[in-house]
């Protein structure tokens, strides 16, 4: 349930942008680093009071092709929530489910459906999204989820400046592309409840900056170490910071605790800096305890947005290291406001386990890439997204390569296909 204030009664909106779209947070992402927004967009979900009330001063015809195609996109999405309810369903499918997750693609299990029915009032919304698996999200056998799962589901009530919620929705607290940012073991949504600050334009320079904080427990259960027969939930919390400290300049500052066999406490401060020409650099830097063992780890990237015959296009590289393994991930999406588009992206993961005794921890045992003896993992993906009436096909291919210490391969393809359409 999430509680939302708005200084602006006219406006009948949900309350925040999800984590779920990629070419949506690219659209944000390039308005936010044309100095066009004056609030944090590194923090997802991204609230959309404060974007409706840039995005009602902007003229379009002031705007660089590639800011227009973002605006609009924007817009486009901001009346499509504007009409009050919306219901949705979606079937996807996967023929292998050892793929590592991303931004646009969360583990899922190997075959899913949903349904979707959002309602969205004056001062309240709500949304009841009921998605059905096939099959675990991941191959690690001390990770389980149940077939039924009402991940993405929230309800809200919205008074003031403020946003407090009881959702399963999905955090991204990172300006990366590959990690979320939470330093949690749950690969899916917590069940949480959340509260959120975002100042309007009349608190001055306060609206430079937006604070939330959750707690929570993982969907999944984690079969706790020496124990065959006792399966835990993953507890969380956490507290974000955002600041738009220059039109070019974004600054997060954050706390996380998870607690499963024993307890995580994370801290992490990361930064968005725009140059001319759509060039961005970002990084990240955090500090890890875990009873006492300490780890640490950063990451750092690039992006460089661009328009090409009508589309928003983005490629961008990032290194993310830490004392569990190192990430690399090159990448390249394009899409049109109609919903054609296409994604690609390059990974390699080195695991780091025995790097030191932070690596060594039990707890790294319930991640989805563990196996093991696992050393590397190199994956390759490339989909496809086309408009299909009031819905949208993908389409894609994956491929990995997973390389253990002893020396063994063992390599595997994977076909990606789903269909959603929304009335």
């Amino acid at each position: 349930m999430s509680l939302t204030l708005s200084v602006v009664p006219s406006v009948q909106a949900t309350p925040w942008l999800d984590a779920e779209e990629l070419h949506v947070r690219h659209s944000l992402q390039v308005l936010a680093d044309a100095g066009l927004l004056s609030a944090p967009v590194t923090t997802f979900p991204v609230m959309w009071r404060p974007l409706i009330a840039d995005l009602e001063r902007l003229d379009p015809a002031t705007l660089t092709p590639l800011q227009r195609t973002a605006y609009y996109k924007l817009s486009h999405l901001l009346e499509y929530h504007r009409r009050g309810h919306y219901s949705g369903f979606k079937i996807a499918g996967t023929t292998d489910t050892g793929a590592q997750p991303s931004y646009h693609r969360p583990m899922e299990g190997k075959a899913f459906a949903t349904i979707t029915h959002e309602r969205i009032g004056k001062n309240v919304a709500g949304r009841v999204r009921v998605t059905y698996r096939t099959s675990d999200v991941t191959l690690n056998p001390r990770v389980k989820t149940d077939s039924l799962s009402w991940q993405g589901s929230y309800a809200a009530v919205m008074v003031g400046d403020w946003a407090l919620s009881m959702d399963q929705v999905q955090n991204w607290w990172s300006p990366g592309s590959a990690k979320d940012g939470l330093q949690t073991l749950s690969t899916l949504p917590l069940r949480s409840v959340r509260a959120t600050y975002t100042p309007s334009a009349a608190s001055g320079a306060m609206q430079r900056f937006t604070f939330t904080s959750f707690w929570g427990e993982s969907e999944e259960q984690f079969l706790l170490q020496g124990d065959t027969q006792t399966w835990q939930r993953e507890q969380a919390f956490g507290l974000r910071a955002g600041w738009r400290a220059h039109e070019m300049l974004e600054l997060g500052l954050q706390y996380t605790e998870s607690e499963l066999e024993d307890t995580s406490q994370n801290w992490a401060f990361d930064a968005r800096l725009t140059l001319p020409y759509q060039f961005s650099f970002y990084g990240s830097t955090s500090e890890h305890d875990v009873e006492g063992v300490r780890g640490n780890g950063h990451m750092v990237g690039f992006d460089w947005s661009f328009s090409e015959a009508g589309s928003l296009s983005r490629v961008y590289a990032e290194h993310d290291r830490s004392d569990l393994r190192s990430l690399t991930t090159l990448g390249y999406a394009t899409f049109r406001n109609n919903g054609h588009g296409y994604d690609v992206r390059l990974q390699d993961t080195r695991v780091r386990r025995d790097h030191n005794s932070f690596g060594r921890l039990a707890r790294w045992q319930y991640l989805p890439e563990f196996r093991p003896g696992i050393a590397r993992i190199q994956q390759v993906e490339a989909v496809a997204f086309y408009p299909l009436g009031a819905g949208r096909i993908e389409i894609g291919l994956q491929g990995w390569k997973d390389t253990y210490e002893n020396g063994r391969e063992d390599s595997f393809g994977n076909v990606i296909a789903s269909y959603e359409v929304r009335w």
